[in-house]
């Protein structure tokens, strides 16, 4: 199946993006292509959150595992198929694209819906506006730690 995805910024100009996936893509899939098409380093920390209707965060799915115990459960963006988390249409994500200042993406599961042969997935397939400059570490001087 393919979910067909709204990816939208806050900001003072409009700005979203559309993409399509396979529900079998990973979450870290995910992140990739959204990293590609708003041509951000996709080495920077991020992170998805489940969220509820009212953008509250939920659980979250990782870029990196950085727990020092073996006892706390973290999902990682490669080991998670996005079927995993997201089984209807509504569902609401929370893209965590620059940790240090908390900015966010609101993502929605637009529809669900068969895939088209020949078609190359994860794509952007609509867009309006401009993404927020990404804020690189070595920007905020964190390079030393």
């Amino acid at each position: 199946m393919i979910y067909k995805f709204r990816l939208v910024g806050t900001g003072k100009e409009p700005f979203y993006r559309n993409f399509e996936t396979k529900d079998t893509h990973t979450f870290l899939d995910f992140h990739n292509a959204i990293q590609t098409e708003l041509q951000y380093d996709r080495n920077q920390l991020a992170s998805f959150f489940l969220a509820n209707s009212k953008w509250e965060k939920g659980l979250e799915i990782n870029l990196l595992d950085m727990t020092t115990d073996s006892y706390t459960p973290v999902i990682i963006m490669e080991k998670t198929q996005l079927c995993e988390l997201l089984t209807e249409e509504d569902q609401r994500l929370l893209y965590v694209f620059d940790f240090f200042s908390d900015r966010a993406f609101f993502i929605e599961l637009l529809s669900i819906g068969p895939e088209v042969p020949g078609i190359a997935y994860p794509r952007c397939t609509e867009g309006m506006g401009d993404p927020p400059e990404q804020i690189m570490i070595e920007d905020i001087g964190f390079t030393d730690i």
